[in-house]
């Protein structure tokens, strides 16, 4: 359609020479409007009251359809002298088109040539008054839409880093290797040995084989008392005191790995020593652990820097207790083979509740401390693997036991019978082969 900014030569369709020469009203004006315009009367179904324009102005504008119509009173140029066609009939088409200047065309060559420039600014879609769009704000989102948003967007970022976490711990998992002359290796089956120091770092009162086995789904954790009798050139030869006196870190532990070996009758495929700071880190890292404790204990020690002081019943202990606890063996009637099955139910808790959906962000600190502050021949990928296999066996059929034993002076000796090698072959053994009599080192 006409817009009102353009240029718009009026001249082109109206001499208004002719109008002021030649006065409609000296002969009529109906007789004036027929013979100007009868030639150019409008179609019976056009929907415009005023002539068309010449043919002139409509072969100039090939693309304008028939029923669009330009409108050439449209602010046309008035000049100041004005014959009675000008002041009545000009006003009156003018006045038709005023609700028309909103028109927006189908097609971009619907309009005409001089109205193409516009194509690229905004149209008005209503016609409203200028300051009201220029005022107009969207309306801006309700704030708990946003808030919403972003926790959505907080918890979908969290399930993807999850998830990534999950694939490359899962990626980087590797088995532990046993010692190849040994035999044939389970692919599904490994048996590492736990330990921990006492308080002045010499000793592993704590020494525990624990065996996974993926292709059963089962955990057995197996207690060997820190005075079992070994055959060592040092005295008193008690198995706690291998890792002292042979130069503790990787050599203390590789002379222990081998009197465990004496008495199980197999190397194991790994160890891992923790000593008494780093468990307490890896307590308080993992949340601590709910334990029922079996009863009051209470013990103070100046010289080695020791305060017990734990209540009967169910507890969430923090790592200083249950620092506590596995130190703890005054109490009991039987004195470190007390203390050795608290050790072990501890674990079974502590398996129980640190192995679990919920603590999987956590697992990448849990590694990198046990790879950095303990001592280990295992690489990360072996704790991933473990991780994986004891989160796919769970804990309800686990299996604990402690190594059958009786007195002998200051020194338990190991009751090597028949069933215990059936517990050997049937729980702890790695490999394809069974340990025989002849395996077993057992000193007397």
């Amino acid at each position: 359609m006409r817009n009102k900014n353009s240029d718009f030569d009026e001249t082109k369709f109206f001499d208004f020479d002719k109008y002021e020469e030649d006065d409609p009203y000296e002969r009529g004006f109906a007789d004036k409007l027929y013979d100007d315009y009868a030639a150019d009367e409008p179609d019976e179904d056009d929907s415009y009251p005023y002539p068309a324009a010449p043919a002139q102005q409509q072969n100039e504008y090939p693309n304008v359809r028939r029923q669009r119509k330009i409108n050439p009173y449209q602010q046309v140029y008035t000049p100041q002298k004005k014959n009675k066609f000008q002041q009545e009939y000009i006003p009156y088409a003018q006045s038709r088109f005023d609700d028309r200047n909103d028109y927006e065309f189908d097609d971009e060559y619907d309009q005409p040539e001089y109205d193409r420039d516009r194509a690229d600014t905004p149209r008005r879609l209503k016609a409203e008054p200028r300051s009201a769009r220029q005022n107009y704000e969207p309306q801006k989102p309700k704030k708990k839409h946003r808030i919403l948003g972003f926790f959505l967007k907080l918890i979908l970022t969290l399930i993807i880093l999850l998830l990534l976490t999950i694939l490359i711990l899962h990626l980087i998992a590797k088995p532990p290797k046993g010692n190849e002359n040994l035999g044939a290796h389970l692919d599904e089956s490994c048996t590492i040995l736990l330990a921990g120091t006492d308080e002045s770092g010499d000793r592993t009162d704590t020494i525990m084989l624990m065996n996974v086995n993926r292709s059963s789904g089962k955990i057995s954790l197996m207690s060997i008392p820190r005075d079992t009798k070994v055959n060592s050139t040092y005295t008193p030869h008690k198995i706690n005191i291998a890792y002292g006196v042979n130069g503790k870190g990787d050599d203390g532990m590789d002379s222990l790995m081998d009197y465990v070996s004496d008495c199980v009758g197999f190397r194991p495929d790994g160890y891992i020593l923790l000593e008494l700071d780093v468990f307490v880190d890896l307590v308080n890292l993992l949340g601590g652990v709910d334990f029922n404790v079996p009863m009051d204990m209470f013990y103070e020690d100046a010289s080695q820097d020791l305060f017990i002081d734990l209540k009967e019943g169910l507890q969430s202990l923090n790592g200083e207790e249950a620092m506590g606890l596995v130190r703890y063996r005054y109490g009991y009637s039987d004195a470190d083979i007390g203390r050795v099955s608290v050790q072990r139910d501890f674990m079974l808790s502590a398996i129980d509740q640190w192995v679990s959906w919920k603590n999987i962000w956590k697992a990448p600190a849990a590694f990198a401390m046990l790879k950095s502050k303990s001592t280990t021949d295992l690489s990360v990928g072996n704790f991933v693997w473990i991780a994986e296999a004891l989160l796919s066996c769970g804990t309800d059929d686990m299996y604990m036991t402690t190594v059958p034993f009786y007195f002998s002076g200051e020194y338990l000796i190991i009751d090597a019978g028949e069933n215990y090698l059936n517990t050997i072959n049937t729980y702890f053994n790695p490999y394809s082969e069974n340990v025989s009599w002849d395996d077993l080192y057992i000193a007397y």
